[in-house]
């Protein structure tokens, strides 16, 4: 497949990863299944250590066959080139998060979410053999998925500075806003 510029734009419309663009595609037609390269659109990210924005490429890594959502009928693995970032300040190198990927799995978040849905509706040896997953593999992916939505839900949205005043400012502001 031709990687010129207004196809690499064209994979990257239609994978609607954020943050990410598309830099090669592969296709297998004999295996139904797309191999596509992303790189960061931007390469910045905030240290650590010191939580200074660095920009300085240490150097590239690679994850490979990362399953992503399928695209018609064929099945996506990613390699996601992720940057290894260098702090002048504190002389170290770090990789910045990536919220795309799913923690603990080759997958995205964004697959696992489509299959948990899936699994809710069915099971995992139904939702397993249309995502071409092994099903062991997908039964840990899910529930390592289900217990960090868990602990997501868990966590307090906003921290409370102060016992009982915070709460009644938040009561008289909501009470007014809605009269």
């Amino acid at each position: 497949m031709a990687d010129n510029g207004a196809s690499l734009r064209f994979w990257t419309e239609l994978l609607q990863l954020p943050g990410f663009e598309v830099a090669h595609v592969e296709q297998d037609d004999q295996q139904r299944l797309y191999n596509l390269t992303v790189i960061p659109a931007h390469s910045v990210g905030v240290c650590p250590h010191c939580s200074e924005l660095c920009d300085e490429v240490h150097q590239r890594r690679t994850r490979d066959r990362i399953r992503d959502l399928p695209i018609s009928q064929y099945h996506v693995d990613l390699s996601i080139r992720l940057p290894q970032l260098w702090c002048a300040r504190c002389q170290r190198a770090f990789t910045p998060p990536c919220a795309v990927l799913a923690e603990g799995a080759h997958a995205t978040e964004r697959f696992l979410e489509r299959a948990a849905q899936l699994i809710r509706q069915s099971d995992v040896a139904n939702a397993a053999r249309f995502f071409a997953v092994p099903e062991k593999t997908l039964e840990d992916w899910y529930y390592d998925w289900v217990e960090r939505q868990q602990a997501q839900m868990a966590m307090p949205t906003t921290p409370i500075r102060r016992i009982g005043i915070d709460e009644l400012s938040l009561k008289k502001n909501t009470a007014s806003s809605w009269r």
